[in-house]
């Protein structure tokens, strides 16, 4: 699996797990998947921060890749000398827990909740099977960014609806310059953008019995409109991934991106720096807020050494830590899941979420509509537990779907159906009865 702005990176030659101890302190290890550099500077400078202050604690880290993680995982589960625990995403957390293999970690959890004020948005995606199988340690969303001197000086800006949207885009499309970027190649990115969609106009991967619901009017209305939109758009998305959007971004040639905000550190350096803002993903007409995000996380698989992994975690979670370790991480992008976060100085502080503050804010107010598939939606009724989830969202069918829309020009409704096979297929998965 991989996620915008954490793709690449280098293993560490060391393939340890976590010490099984003895006299002396207790020693831990943990993985991340943060390839940037900045970023893999700053979990390990946090961490010799907390080695620092703790006597009875030490902690090591070790840095891997989103490409092989999970193949070095569960070979390390096997061999029995996997970390103490690890950074991860929703579907990845299901899916080693639908293994057998997570420790509950409801208590850390309640405890970092009633000192911190932590949002149930952030809880929700890691609360199944009578437990919590994560420790939400920030959040990322997607919000429509864009050029305030061009698409905000259309005559419908900001859009009320989708058409509006369309409209804005179409104005300023035109000898070489792009109202927006559309993605259409088979990738995480362009899944991210079709689900967004999908969240606006109520339609669903899944239905409330678990089982495949993609091919239904809504989707149908969802696949016209990316098609539209994406004529308002460079044709080169087709084989787009994260760096080519970035760069049409801070090149000038994309005017707005539905996406994170993980390109913004790179924007102060460029002539556009003060010439772009966000607001909330606009949605049609009878549609509903909202758009995809991913709480990351912690998964714990040492049992004995709960106890020494809660300090660690409490202790990134605190007030003197926490807001200045997600600022100076991934500036804009790492969104604070507790209050105590967002309400820290040293996170706003920060020089480039500081310049940036209202399209930070503007993500903070879209949260509380976010929503990612296949997990229980605080929005709706469900208590969907759906481990091929993981499987979903790592084959790339649903960017597979914009592809035979865009690149096979098939029409919206066969675009549909051929998603619907192509998903219970995959996923092994009956079509619910109500289709």
């Amino acid at each position: 699996m991989a996620l915008a702005g954490c793709t690449g990176g280098q293993d560490t030659d060391s393939d340890s797990g976590g010490s099984t101890g003895g006299s002396g302190p207790i020693q831990l290890t943990y993985w991340h998947q943060e390839a940037p550099p900045q970023r893999q500077a700053m979990f390990e400078e946090f961490t010799e921060r907390f080695n620092a202050e703790h006597d009875d604690i030490q902690v090591e880290v070790q840095g891997q890749n989103w490409g092989s993680v999970f193949s070095k995982l569960t070979s390390a589960l096997e061999a029995g000398n996997a970390p103490d625990f690890l950074f991860s995403l929703p579907a990845f957390t299901m899916d080693f827990q639908a293994r057998g293999e997570l420790v509950d970690v409801t208590d850390i959890v309640e405890d970092i909740n009633s000192e911190h004020d932590m949002y149930q948005s952030a809880i929700s995606p890691f609360q199944y099977q009578g437990g919590t199988w994560g420790i939400p340690m920030w959040d990322m969303v997607f919000l429509n960014h864009y050029r305030t001197d061009t698409l905000g000086q259309t005559s419908v800006w900001p859009p009320q609806n989708w058409d509006e949207w369309l409209q804005a885009s179409a104005e300023v499309t035109g000898d070489g310059q792009y109202g927006t970027v559309m993605p259409a190649s088979s990738t995480l990115w362009t899944t991210e953008n079709i689900y967004t969609l999908m969240i606006n106009n109520d339609s669903y991967v899944y239905g409330p019995d678990g089982n495949v619901m993609f091919d239904t009017p809504e989707t149908v209305e969802v696949l016209d409109f990316y098609k539209q939109m994406y004529e308002q758009s460079s044709p080169d998305t087709t084989s787009w991934s994260w760096g080519e959007w970035e760069t049409s971004i801070l090149r000038g040639t994309a005017h707005s991106t539905i996406g994170f905000s993980s390109w913004m550190r790179r924007l102060v350096d460029t002539e556009f720096a003060d010439d772009f803002s966000a607001i909330p993903q606009p949605y049609p007409e009878g549609g509903s807020a909202g758009s995809i995000h991913y709480v990351n996380d912690v998964m714990v698989f040492n049992e004995e050494k709960k106890d020494a992994i809660g300090t660690f975690i409490k202790w990134m979670h605190s007030e003197a830590i926490y807001g200045d370790w997600l600022a100076k991480t991934e500036p804009t992008l790492y969104l604070p899941v507790t209050k105590t976060g967002e309400e820290s100085e040293d996170f706003w502080n920060h020089p480039v979420v500081s310049q940036y503050e209202p399209s930070v804010r503007a993500q903070f107010e879209a949260l509380p509509d976010a929503r990612i598939y296949g997990f229980r939606d605080i929005h709706v009724e469900n208590d969907l537990y759906i481990p091929s989830v993981g499987l979903l969202e790592s084959s790339n069918v649903l960017a597979d779907v914009v592809q035979e829309l865009v690149v096979n020009d098939r029409t919206p409704a066969e675009a549909a159906t051929w998603g619907q096979e192509t998903m219970q297929e995959l996923l092994g998965l009956e079509p619910s009865s109500s289709l």
